[in-house]
């Protein structure tokens, strides 16, 4: 355990922490989540690259598993994708690459869902990406389409260790079709607009007033110090404060 990195946790006016690999695998908690969640309450967010579910399906999903998180505690790349774009393109042609849990965000923010001439990309996480969906993507970015990606992730780990394929993936494969100067607007981790959002949520103004906890050095703890946030680093890597969130806990109990 790092009395530090307690400490530090004990401190901050808002906690935010990983899921996939720290809090959760497969959304099944890992050890120590539960008891760090009951110790922080409502100073734990969850700032999540997750692209598939929205917060109260995640949120029923992890409650299921033993961890009990209000989807108001609960900030997804995914979801924060679909804002952007209805914001900075309201009532935009939309080919989403994703969930139906996400486009029916989408067509709930005003966003019109086509296959044809859309005037912006969005991609997540899409169990259903295809060849064909692949040459679609790319003409209408020909086309002049914005893009926008909701995270970079390759992977994340798998409840049985094998690596499960990402938004950042696929969005590999986009890029390699995609005309030359194409640059997507990312919405995850490392970026800072996930981190951003999970500090409004809270009510916190001052990034230095918060703590992140991650296990991915690229994208939890990359992101956060650029936004100037102390970061807490578990797993297995050798810099890491601690191997999980159990070793984080206080001997005598995660409240002290």
């Amino acid at each position: 355990m790092s009395l530090l990195a307690w400490d530090r946790i004990r401190a901050a006016e808002v906690v935010l922490a990983d899921l996939d690999g720290c809090l959760a695998t497969g959304n099944a908690p890992l050890p120590g989540a539960a008891e760090l969640a009951g110790a922080l309450g409502e100073r734990l967010v969850v700032v999540s690259n997750n692209s598939t579910e929205d917060a109260p399906q995640l949120a029923a999903q992890l409650r299921a598993g033993g961890l009990a998180l209000a989807p108001g505690r609960i900030v997804l790349a995914g979801e924060l994708a679909v804002q952007l774009v209805a914001e900075r393109w309201p009532g935009a042609r939309l080919l989403l690459a994703g969930s139906a849990t996400l486009a029916a965000r989408a067509r709930a923010a005003g966003l019109q869902l086509t296959q044809q001439d859309p005037e912006v990309v969005l991609l997540c996480r899409d169990l259903t990406f295809s060849y064909a969906r692949l040459q679609r993507i790319a003409g209408a970015l020909k086309e002049g389409a914005a893009l926008v990606a909701a995270n970079p992730d390759l992977t994340h780990p798998g409840a049985d260790g094998v690596p499960v394929p990402e938004t950042g993936a696929l969005l590999a494969a986009v890029r390699a079709v995609a005309p030359t100067g194409c640059e997507p607007l990312v919405v995850g981790k490392p970026e800072p607009l996930l981190f951003r959002a999970a500090l409004a949520r809270a009510g916190v103004r001052d990034a230095a007033r918060a703590v992140m906890i991650g296990d991915n050095p690229a994208t939890d703890i990359a992101g956060a110090t650029a936004l100037g946030m102390p970061a807490i680093l578990i797993g297995a890597a050798p810099a890491a404060a601690a191997p999980d969130l159990a070793a984080l806990l206080p001997a005598t109990g995660a409240a002290a």
